[in-house]
């Protein structure tokens, strides 16, 4: 891990109010604004900026005199104070466009390239001028001006995204040319655009990309035509190297691949590790190059030793491709890295590729019982993307999926697993024609209604700029089916999505598949092809499984419970998803989103730590649900109330500055197959949990008192009390939760956040989790399961804004934690 790795806070035991002490005052943050001599600092500044001005009005001349074209403004880079970060949001304002950010991994620097046009250069001088002016007593502009250590003319390498080595020298190469504005810009400036171009003969390719603030092209150039267009044009935000397509790969010799492979081999760090994805599918092939490191012959195993362990489909070594390296791409462009886990494979479909449907769920539990007898030292991530195509259960569970719970809940507390599922394909052509609605309609296949499994579906970004595809960039796959269709008392299914492809649209109307728009990964058949492509659900799972092995480097200790929370936690639904259906914050909106995308897409980073503003706490705890004591019905037991250690008085401090909490629960389910038909969710789930955070116009104690009224209906109907509605917490509390207040309750992972001001947040740091009264093990006396304990893993996160405080370092440093970070 990097030195500066922040982990989250594992708080254990804390669910007493009397637990921790509130943070005291006076927080030195790492990003503390640096103490300057205002006069000294700011005519530095001021100086620096001036030569900066002076230099592109020189240049500006010059071209004039030239008869070149010539930029309205300056491209500028500001460099903060070591181990600082600058005020980017006082940088950009006042008609100055930001450009990029990066951060100097050696200097331990920020630097923003921005575009300052020629009328609003006086507005920044006056900005650092007001900051120098000893007369005034209010130091105007402090945050600005003394977080800036140098000011710079921005050239190309400013706004070069991609490793410096791959910017262009004496060569023309292809080049993503990324402008600072939408369609609507573009149109405004397109035929100044073009003109440049053809002045210095740069080439323009086909198409564009038109995001929201964004409009990509790509265009021939060397370094010194990019320099041309630099001092002549505008509106640049950011030059990249453009990724490889699939073709680039699959279109090699093969000598050439595998020499390119060797290459990347020499690069890669293998670590030996107990950490393992376990890839449920046609076997994989280890002769292959890029698999052999992390797949031994030991660790090949068959559910019928007739099939042998070798891969004869070609499925289950594309998804080991996916599954070890993530995005192959990015892998061959940038070797140096390292792979901290490893590979089993347990072969679980016939050479043939046939299945009896029926024999899944026993083949499914051999499977897991071969691998665990064969070596039960290592930790597994198990991988599986096979559905029944012809089970539709409309969210009820199936033998499959109940068999798959009952595996993951395990036989006692140390036996739970993580299982990562797909959430089955559409595979028609016609269907296909009919996106998105048939997406929709089709609903998950069996068994991704499992309630403990982390059922993945597909979103995508594979588009290509001169063609058309079926789905635009961030939004739903084509392949990917939803639970829109499912009774609505059903799990969110899909839990969460990953990279699945997009499909092409041809000229006369048909629609057809394209090597750039699938994900590059390895071929079963490596002394032919070394190389192929894998999409759908199949390839989302994969990367599904890729991004908890990572994690779990982080975090070997961690339970299975917090990985699959960790992963959902961190999970957001991108701004086309939600511009794809219309969202509009209602409750039939955010139901729609939920059961097409679930919680969304996992971000790794946030997932594996902390930042300076962003803070995030996991409690591991077991609760007794419920209780049977003697002479008397079973009823409802445990309620855990947290006080955490909050940076309480941080938040105050920042008033009405947005934050967001964010609070998840995970736990699993004993599922009860058969009993009463599944004919509710109560029947089958030995119980439920929910969680409740207190208002900022609340106290402790009538906060507990409230929880305990609604968790103990039993107790209530005893004493003849009113009792309250299922969503009276939420009603009374003021929490306004982004998700809903009770539409993340099914299944058995929660997440919901709430946005509000730093002051409101102050005073939420006492959290509840407490039992449902309904599960079959307080229901069904004869199991002789109402005293039986649940472990569950409670993640509760704060976010602020960049650069306005540092609610991280503090509190690290009071809590009381084991490191469980593997260093």
């Amino acid at each position: 891990m990097a030195e500066d790795f922040k982990p989250h806070l594992f708080v254990q035991n804390i669910h007493t109010a009397q637990k921790y002490k509130v943070p005291p005052r006076n927080i030195q943050a790492r990003n503390a604004i640096p103490e300057r001599d205002r006069v000294q600092h700011g005519n530095s500044v001021l100086n620096q900026l001036k030569e900066v001005w002076n230099k592109a009005n020189q240049e500006s001349i010059l071209r004039k005199a030239q008869n070149l074209p010539t930029k309205d403004g300056e491209y500028v880079t500001f460099k903060s104070a070591k181990e600082n970060k600058l005020k980017i949001e006082s940088l950009d304002a006042n008609g100055a466009r930001l450009l990029n950010v990066k951060f100097d991994e050696t200097s331990f620097e920020e630097l923003a390239t921005l575009f300052i046009p020629d009328e609003k250069k006086e507005q920044l001088i006056s900005k650092i001028e007001k900051y120098a002016d000893i007369q005034k007593v209010e130091r105007f502009n402090k945050e600005l001006v003394a977080r800036i250590e140098q000011i710079l003319s921005a050239g190309i390498e400013n706004l070069w995204s991609s490793a410096i080595e791959y910017l262009p020298k004496e060569e023309a190469i292809w080049i993503e040319l990324w402008l600072s504005g939408g369609k609507q810009l573009y149109e405004e400036v397109q035929a100044e655009f073009q003109d440049v171009c053809e002045l210095f003969n740069i080439q323009i390719g086909e198409g564009l990309l038109v995001f929201p603030e964004r409009t990509v092209i790509n265009i021939k150039a060397d370094y010194e035509q990019l320099g041309e267009l630099v001092k002549s044009f505008g509106h640049i935000a950011e030059l990249r190297k453009p990724e490889e397509l699939n073709s680039f790969w699959l279109d090699r010799t093969v000598i050439e691949r595998e020499d390119w492979i060797n290459e990347t081999l020499d690069n890669i760090t293998f670590n030996k590790t107990d950490n393992f994805i376990s890839v449920l599918d046609t076997g994989i092939n280890n002769a292959h190059l890029l698999i052999a490191p992390v797949l031994d012959d030991e660790n090949k195993l068959t559910a019928d030793i007739n099939w042998g362990t070798n891969d004869k489909g070609g499925h289950g070594t594309k998804m080991a491709g996916v599954a070890v390296y993530g995005n192959l791409n990015s892998v061959f462009e940038n070797p140096a890295i390292e792979i901290n886990h490893q590979l089993e494979s347990v072969k679980i479909i016939a050479p043939n590729g046939e299945a009896e449907e029926e024999k899944l769920p026993f083949v499914t539990q051999n499977a897991i019982n071969l691998a665990i007898i064969n070596n039960a030292d290592i930790k597994r991530i198990y991988c599986f993307a096979n559905t029944g195509r012809n089970q539709f259960e409309f969210g009820r569970p199936s033998t499959w999926s109940a068999t798959i719970d009952n595996l993951i809940f395990g036989d006692d507390h140390e036996d739970k697993k993580v299982f990562v599922i797909s959430a089955g394909n559409i595979r028609e052509e016609d269907d296909y024609s009919q996106y998105p609605e048939n997406n929709l309609n089709l609903q998950i296949e069996s068994p991704a209604q499992s309630w403990n499994a982390l059922s993945v579906g597909a979103f995508t970004q594979k588009i290509l700029p001169n063609r058309n595809t079926v789905a635009g960039n961030d939004e739903l796959s084509p392949f990917s089916r939803t639970s829109n269709a499912w009774e609505s008392n059903w799990p969110i299914k899909p839990d969460i999505v990953f990279e699945g492809g997009n499909l092409i649209k041809l000229d006369n109307g048909d629609i057809d598949f394209h090597d750039d728009l699938d994900v590059l990964t390895t071929s079963s058949n490596a002394v032919i092809n070394q190389l192929t492509t894998i999409n759908a659900t199949s390839a989302a799972t994969a990367f599904a499984s890729n991004f908890i092995a990572r994690l779990r480097h982080a975090y070997p200790n961690a339970w299975e419970e917090t990985l699959r929370g960790l992963v959902v936690h961190s999970a957001s639904w991108t701004p086309a998803m939600k511009e794809q259906f219309d969202f509009d914050g209602s409750q039939a909106s955010i139901v729609k989103m939920l059961r097409t995308y679930g919680y969304g897409v996992p971000n790794l980073e946030k997932a594996i730590e902390c930042q300076s503003n962003y803070l995030t706490f996991i409690s591991e705890e077991i609760i007794q649900p419920y209780i049977k004591e003697e002479g008397k019905n079973p009823a409802t037991n445990d309620v855990h109330f947290y006080e955490f250690p909050w940076p309480k008085d941080t938040l105050e401090g920042l008033g009405d500055v947005d934050v967001t909490v964010r609070i998840t629960l995970s736990y699993f389910i004993e599922p009860n197959p058969g009993e009463k038909g599944y004919s509710t969710k109560y029947s089958y789930q030995s119980t439920a949990l929910k969680f409740a955070m207190m208002p900022p116009n609340d106290s402790p104690e009538n906060f507990m008192l409230r929880i305990n009224n609604a968790a103990r209906e039993d107790l209530k109907e005893e004493l003849e009390v009113e009792r309250l509605p299922e969503d009276a917490i939420e009603r009374m509390s003021n929490v306004k939760w982004a998700l809903g207040a009770e539409n993340v309750f099914k299944g058995s992972v929660h997440s919901n956040f709430w946005k509000t001001s730093a002051a409101n947040a102050a005073a939420c740091n006492y959290i509840a989790v407490y039992p449902q009264p309904s599960g079959w093990w307080k229901n069904l006396k004869k199991k002789h399961k109402y005293n039986e304990k649940l472990r569950y893993s409670l993640i509760v996160s704060i976010e602020t804004p960049e650069n306005v405080a540092d609610i991280y370092t503090m509190i690290a440093q009071k809590v009381n934690v084991e490191n469980l970070i593997k260093v």
